[in-house]
């Protein structure tokens, strides 16, 4: 399954937006986190500094998503207000 993923300006992380395509085997939330340990080097921060979006709604990384053919990501900073 193809998921399309796009990663908006984070600092310490990549300087404007990338758009990737990322081909999943089983679709999880772990396969995909690897997946952007490899290739962005994620691990350098820490997962709770990250927002994920799944098809335009908040993401709870706590959970073990299941994603499906087509679907839309978006990972930004987390966005607090004040």
């Amino acid at each position: 399954m193809k998921v399309h993923v796009k990663v908006f300006p984070i600092a310490g992380l990549c300087d404007r937006t990338k758009k990737l395509d990322i081909a999943l085997e089983d679709g999880s939330m772990n396969e995909l986190q690897t997946y952007l340990q490899e290739r962005l080097d994620v691990s350098n921060h820490k997962i709770e500094t990250l927002m994920f979006l799944h098809n335009g709604h908040a993401l709870d990384k706590q959970k073990d998503v299941v994603f499906e053919d087509g679907d839309q990501l978006w990972l930004m900073p987390v966005i607090s207000g004040g």
